[in-house]
């Protein structure tokens, strides 16, 4: 959830139970507050009456029952709601009151004086002014609401365009960052921390990138020598046995090393994004091409190879890199097979598969396509094939997976 949302979120949430609360507490104060203020005017309604009986003697009653009441009972004053029967408008309805009954002694007579208030115009009246002040809280929370959306994002505006800046740096392009300049100081700070980060990482990507290149090409030189030397070795007349076999294993490690070394720095080639030439590739042409090159291996271990197309498929990639993943893959392919065995390609618009017959692993597909981890016991396997495929793959967003089925291994790589 961004954080613009989560404020938002939280801001309704309080809002809403403050306007609840706030709306019950207007409602049960302007209640109370005018049931005393109604309480107060029954009572002196109730004195005035009194006042009346005492002093303007006789007064004219209403006939009541019981009224008025047996001399010498002590004065009471108690008030309560009760529901009044009324005809209005030729309705006939029920309509609370809000009643104060007082029973005094006035000249030596008993009275019960009963004084009544409408609590209908009351609670009309309450509701009237809840509803009005309720509705100025909401407009006013609202208003707060829209203000601060508006004002949030305007000061979050400059961290998402440097957040999409981020987004777009490649320490392939070398080029410091440049992010846009805010007046808000956390988000300043942030920016500086950010450039420095960067030009720093850039400066570790050129300095290793650098490192690389000198040391595999500083590696060649000797290498290349002493191959050299190995093989003028190698053809010398006075040499026994032992030292043939001494010099062809001399030989063989050089051999093995120029290999390694050429292969470590094609995958930091990759890691660095250093193939960045795309150009359109007929996937069959390719298969084909390689199928040829390795004609000779797949009749020495007398393999029938099937390859199975829907369409002519073409996809966007470095042509040196895709060589490499379907050389790597039907090398491994004629490599991991057995004697007679059967190789089928499989080409489509969506994926690239190969499969081929052998034994089973002893170790979990996934790990198939990590450094140096190999089936085979041969020397002169790095077990860097599938590796470099594997990294080629995650170059270009494609995925590669790896399963036994019937004595079949199959990847497949999907574009």
């Amino acid at each position: 959830m961004k954080l613009i949302n989560k404020t938002r979120k939280t801001y309704i949430i309080y809002s809403i139970i403050t306007f609840i609360l706030s709306s019950t507490v207007i409602y049960f104060t302007l209640k109370r507050v005018i049931a005393n203020k109604q309480d107060e005017k029954l009572f002196w309604d109730k004195e005035a009456i009194a006042q009346k009986i005492k002093y303007d003697y006789p007064l004219p009653i209403f006939e009541v029952d019981d009224f008025p009441l047996k001399e010498n009972i002590k004065d009471t004053l108690y008030f309560k709601d009760t529901l009044i029967y009324q005809v209005i408008s030729n309705v006939e309805k029920y309509e609370l009151y809000r009643e104060l009954t007082s029973v005094e002694n006035l000249h030596g007579k008993t009275y019960r004086i009963v004084t009544r208030s409408s609590l209908v115009r009351n609670q009309e009246f309450i509701l009237a002014i809840t509803i009005s002040v309720a509705t100025v809280v909401l407009l006013l929370i609202l208003t707060f609401f829209f203000v601060n959306t508006r004002v949030m994002r305007q000061v979050w505006l400059p961290f998402y365009d440097n957040l999409e800046i981020l987004k777009n740096f490649s320490v392939e392009n070398n080029q410091p960052i440049h992010l846009k300049e805010t007046n808000i100081d956390e988000f300043t700070e942030l920016n500086k921390s950010l450039s420095k980060l960067t030009n720093k990482i850039n400066s570790d990507f050129n300095n290793l990138k650098e490192f690389t290149e000198n040391a595999s090409h500083e590696m060649q030189t000797p290498l290349a020598i002493m191959q050299s030397k190995s093989e003028i070795l190698l053809q010398s007349e006075n040499l026994n046995s032992e030292q043939i076999s001494q010099i062809r294993a001399i030989y063989q490690s050089v051999q093995r090393l120029s290999k390694l070394n050429k292969t470590l720095l094609l995958l930091s080639k990759i890691d660095n994004r250093q193939f960045k030439d795309l150009e359109k590739i007929n996937v069959n042409e390719s298969v084909e091409r390689h199928l040829e090159i390795f004609d000779d291996f797949i009749l020495d271990k007398n393999l029938k190879v099937e390859t199975k197309s829907t369409l002519e498929v073409e996809i966007n990639a470095n042509p040196l890199l895709f060589d490499i993943v379907v050389s790597n893959l039907i090398s491994n392919a004629i490599k991991h097979n057995i004697d007679g065995g059967v190789i089928e390609i499989l080409t489509t618009n969506l994926f690239f598969s190969i499969s081929n017959s052998g034994e089973p692993l002893n170790m979990s597909s996934e790990s198939l396509f990590e450094r140096f981890k190999k089936e085979s016991k041969a020397s002169n396997s790095f077990g860097l094939g599938l590796a470099i495929v594997k990294k080629i793959c995650d170059n270009y967003h494609w995925k590669i997976t790896h399963s036994y089925v019937d004595n079949q291994h199959n990847i497949s790589i999907y574009f």
